[in-house]
């Protein structure tokens, strides 16, 4: 047993080390020669860093007032009050003039990935000498800033700049953080005495910088994709208006005058305050479905509205159409549910409720918003009407052998035989009537 329990202990030790082992590679300071430490070059920079600085004209070398900026020197520090880490430490300074300049170092990374470069500094301003106190008011304006194309100009508009500290007598540290844009950045240290506005002409104008550090601190980010939702989000709320102490509404209807003297003693009515909350209702056209109403948007009639308490139900009203809301006055203070309902034509823009807390003085006030249903297509149906037909009257015509199949044309037809038939009839009982007459004169 003791044995399981040794074994479990040192594998629990081992992935403790191994752990500290992956932080600490993932941590590893990526400058060169970080603490400033010999040997230096010519120009007074530390070695493995660059040196850099902002000139101004002549004309304006000898305008304190104004600020300017004038090449300064930089050297080794070995003073241990002015060293932060190691034996030396990196000092850019002048005397009189002001100036604005640090160093810098180019740096191999990879692109996409985040780092953080910081590092310590100290200042000193002052006509007398060190380690006397800086005099007061006087501003370095330290900073670092990152360029993540790695392009080692101080002045390229990509640089990122950190905040601005003013270390006067005392170490600080100052940082920032940047995502690399290519395999290289350049960092760099800033300080800027010659700030515009400001007189800071003085003896001394020194700072310090020293323990530099740039380290990695997280992964390129990654895009992970908001999750698809599983059902259509809910319409937006109506729009809630909350004014705590409100004058209370009221809505008189207009009545016509009259001729009716008032009584004397009839005491003339005042507008005393309805105790309680108020809450106003109203519907707009929500032409556009956005759940707002626009400037251009107007307000809908028709519309029912409700409000209830926990217990039962308190009022209910129709809009009108109008911009003039309709106010519930003296409700109890407590919990209450505005409902909006629409009538068929109509479809809802914002949520059909909503929740209300009144409390005493409170006006709220609710709109909710609808506009006219969208028309569904149609499909044309034949319907059978019912016409009077048209009657004609047509002339007969002497055409004989018609086999129109008319019955009307076939009845003209047959009269028409029956009357020739007729005709003949009569010419024959004629003839025999002529006939008997002159047989019987002969006879005689």
């Amino acid at each position: 047993m003791n044995k399981q329990m040794l074994k479990l202990f040192l594998i629990a030790l081992l992935l403790v080390l191994l752990g500290q082992t992956t932080r600490a590679q993932a941590q590893t300071n990526l400058l060169q020669n970080p603490s400033f430490e010999m040997p230096y070059q010519a120009n007074g920079e530390a070695s493995s860093w660059g040196r850099w600085h902002r000139n101004s004209s002549q004309d304006q070398f000898s305008d304190c007032a104004n600020g300017y900026h004038k090449l300064p020197h930089w050297s080794a520090e070995t003073n241990p009050v002015l060293v932060r880490q190691g034996s030396v430490s990196q000092h850019v300074g002048n005397q009189w003039d002001t100036w604005n300049a640090g160093v810098f170092q180019t740096v191999p990374v990879t692109a996409g990935r985040t780092y953080r470069f910081s590092v310590w500094t100290y200042s000193f301003g002052s006509n007398n000498n060190f380690p006397g106190p800086s005099e007061g008011g006087l501003q370095s304006n330290v900073r670092v800033g990152v360029d993540p194309n790695g392009s080692g100009l101080w002045n390229d508009s990509d640089v990122v700049w950190g905040a601005t500290i003013n270390p006067l007598d005392t170490w600080q540290q100052v940082s920032v953080e940047v995502t690399a844009t290519g395999n290289q950045i350049s960092v760099f240290t800033s300080a800027n005495w010659g700030v515009q506005g400001v007189n800071q002409c003085r003896a001394h104008l020194d700072t310090w910088f020293d323990a530099a550090e740039l380290i990695e601190v997280g992964p390129p980010p990654t895009n992970t994709p908001a999750p698809l939702p599983t059902q259509p989000p809910p319409p937006p709320q109506p729009v809630i208006t909350n004014t705590p102490v409100p004058p209370t509404p009221t809505f008189t209807p207009e009545v016509p005058p009259t001729n009716t003297p008032v009584p004397t003693d009839t005491p003339v009515p005042t507008n005393t305050p309805v105790p309680g909350g108020t809450i106003c209702v109203n519907a707009f056209a929500d032409d556009n479905a956005n759940g707002q109403r626009d400037e251009n948007e107007g307000f809908m009639g028709g519309v029912t509205f409700t409000i209830a308490s926990s217990t039962q139900l308190v009022a209910q009203a129709v809009s009108s159409g109008s911009p003039q809301p309709v106010c519930f006055e003296g409700l109890e203070p407590g919990a209450y549910t505005v409902t909006q309902i629409v009538p068929g034509a109509l479809e809802m823009t914002t949520a059909a409720s909503a929740t209300l807390e009144l409390s005493v003085g409170n006006v709220i006030g609710v709109e909710f918003g609808s506009r006219v249903r969208s028309a569904a297509p149609t499909t044309a149906v034949a319907t059978e009407v019912a016409s009077v037909p048209e009657v004609v009257v047509t002339p007969p015509t002497e055409t004989t052998g018609s086999t129109s199949g008319s019955s009307s044309s076939a009845g003209v037809s047959w009269l028409a035989v029956g009357g020739l038939l007729l005709l003949v009839t009569a010419v024959i009982l004629l003839g025999v009537l002529v006939f008997l007459v002159l047989r019987g004169q002969k006879t005689a």
